[in-house]
């Protein structure tokens, strides 16, 4: 498999994309959308969703469906939607909280699943959304993050039980997504499972947004705009040679390139440890196998 990956045209195809209404979602979402494929904008916000939607090229084609990660009833009904479809050609769990959104003192907060709210929406809605969807899914695509480099992963405090740090447990969350999306290339293997970090990515380095150059030039080559950390999740939803167990990061003229994550994200003993702990916090099995034919 070359290094370097470039996407191709996907016509025809259904991709499902979480928090698609903004940011890299969105991005992602335009760019598959002028691939051919037709994009299902998962979204709190329906007027927001309806924005986006309105904006990807021929949007009579897409499709906004409503879906609350921090709400369990919300997850199920749309998880049973996906999986009830024909086909489902990829679903790229984008959505999350991030670390710091209510500023440096943010607090701890228990969420929908029964655990701090950053690892329960980033992690375990994700897991519960595809554990639903897993009839029609062919291709898994996960958001990680370079900060997993940064800040290494805790098994005895992943759920900020002991301590909580905000950008702490965002990492922790990241590590979960990361450890989780190898897992199920290993134990789904008819189901593309990839992983993807975007690198740095913010607004102000997008085109068109009214910041002065002077400001933007001294983060260039270490974060991008959204709409280029969107190229890796297109790649790995529209590179045919993937095959699965992949892991996606930024490349300067490529639309992405094949890296290695940190050595935990590919442990087998740790991804079996998460898997359990996932279904013990979701409170369900996850399917050992996918109920699809492959074609």
């Amino acid at each position: 498999m070359p290094k370097e990956l470039q996407p191709e045209r996907i016509d025809g195809h259904t991709v499902a994309i979480t928090g698609a209404t903004s940011g890299i979602g969105f991005y992602a979402a335009a760019q598959l959308a002028d691939l051919g494929a037709r994009v299902l904008v998962l979204g709190r916000s329906e007027s927001r969703g309806r924005t986006a939607v309105s904006a990807l090229p021929d949007p009579a084609r897409h499709e906004f469906v409503q879906l609350d990660l921090a709400d369990r009833t919300s997850i199920a009904k749309v998880g049973d939607r996906l999986g009830e479809l024909p086909r489902l050609d990829a679903l790229v769990l984008n959505a999350g909280i991030v670390a710091g959104a209510s500023g440096p003192g943010q607090a701890h907060r228990i969420g929908a699943f029964g655990v701090e709210e950053i690892v329960g929406t980033n992690h375990l809605a994700h897991a519960e959304l595809l554990r639903r969807a897993l009839p029609a899914v062919r291709r898994v695509v996960s958001l990680g993050s370079m900060l997993t480099r940064k800040i290494p992963f805790d098994r005895e405090n992943w759920l900020s039980e002991k301590h909580y740090r905000a950008r702490v447990a965002y990492a922790m969350s990241k590590h979960a997504t990361e450890i989780f999306g190898f897992e199920l290339h290993r134990r789904l293997a008819e189901v593309q499972s990839i992983v993807v970090h975007p690198g740095g990515a913010i607004d102000a380095l997008r085109p068109g947004a009214t910041v002065r150059r002077a400001l933007a030039k001294p983060f260039r080559g270490i974060v991008r705009g959204k709409d280029q950390a969107a190229r890796p999740v297109v790649a790995a939803v529209a590179s045919p040679e993937l095959r699965g167990g992949e892991y996606l990061g930024p490349h300067r003229t490529a639309a992405a390139e094949v890296q290695q994550p940190v050595p935990t994200s590919r442990d087998p003993e740790l991804g079996e440890w998460l898997w359990t702990e996932t279904e013990r916090l979701l409170g369900s099995r996850i399917p050992a196998e996918p109920r699809h034919p492959i074609g």
